[in-house]
């Protein structure tokens, strides 16, 4: 057949462009939901501290049995990672 060279060259092509797709848009798709859920996790640890902290009179005198106070910071006792500056 005549058309057997372009044909083999549409296929390496086509197998070229679907790796470059499986190579780099499916490993940017992973990072993009875990950086997702790292923000939904301190996005929800901010708003149940800043409520726990409109319940309180004085934030300097705060105690929760969900929160550790290191210096400034406000952290989730069961996650230490997520913390938050207070004032």
């Amino acid at each position: 057949m005549k058309d057997e060279g372009f044909m083999m060259l549409d296929a390496v092509l086509a197998m070229l462009i679907f790796s470059i797709i499986i190579g780099i848009l499916v490993p940017a798709l992973m990072m993009i939901r875990t950086t997702l859920t790292l923000a939904e996790e301190k996005l929800d640890f901010s708003r149940s501290l800043y409520i726990e902290l409109l319940n309180d009179d004085t934030p300097e005198n705060f105690t929760h049995d969900d929160y550790i106070q290191k210096g400034d910071l406000m952290c989730a006792k069961e996650n230490e990672s997520l913390c938050l500056r207070v004032r």
